[in-house]
C-alpha cells in the first residue's frame, strides 16, 4: 500500500510542477493599453415650483378655520381632501374638484386650493383648470 501511495504522490507532485502552472510569473510580452475612462455627468433638473393660488399660514387647521371650516377631526378631513384632490387624476380629478369645490362645508373652491397648497402643490395648474368651471 505504501508503494501505491508513493506512486500517487509522485504523479500528483509531477502535475503541480512550477513549469506546468498556468499562473506563471513571467511577464507577457504584448502590452495592452488600458481604456480611458469616460466620465458621465448626470444632471437632475429641478422642477419650477408651482406657486400656490391661496395664501397659507403654515397651519392647515388655522387656514381651514379662516375659511369657516372646523372639522371634528382635522387629520381625517385632510386625508379626505388628499384622496379627493391629490390622489385623483384625469376626469376623476375634475369630477372630484367640482364636487368638493361646490361644497361649502369643505371650504368650497378655496378649500380645494388650500388642500392643493398643503398636500399636492404640483397639481396646482391642473386643479385650477378644473376650478375654472366655477367662473362660468
Amino acid at each position: 500500500m505504501s508503494s501505491v501511495a508513493l506512486i500517487l504522490i509522485t504523479l500528483v507532485s509531477g502535475c503541480s510542477s512550477p513549469g506546468a502552472s498556468a499562473n506563471s510569473a513571467t511577464p507577457s510580452t504584448s502590452a495592452t493599453a488600458s481604456p480611458t475612462p469616460t466620465v458621465t455627468k448626470t444632471v437632475t433638473l429641478k422642477a419650477t415650483p408651482t406657486p400656490s393660488t391661496i395664501a397659507t399660514k403654515g397651519s392647515y387647521k388655522a387656514d381651514l378655520a379662516a375659511l369657516g371650516v372646523v372639522p371634528d377631526n382635522v387629520t381625517s378631513f385632510a386625508d379626505f381632501m388628499k384622496q379627493q384632490v391629490c390622489e385623483e387624476t384625469g376626469t376623476s380629478l375634475g369630477a372630484s374638484v367640482r364636487s368638493v369645490g361646490g361644497n361649502p362645508t369643505s371650504g368650497g373652491v378655496d378649500g380645494v386650493r388650500l388642500a392643493v397648497a398643503y398636500f399636492c402643490p404640483q397639481k396646482s395648474k391642473e386643479v385650477e383648470s378644473y376650478l375654472d368651471y366655477f367662473k362660468k
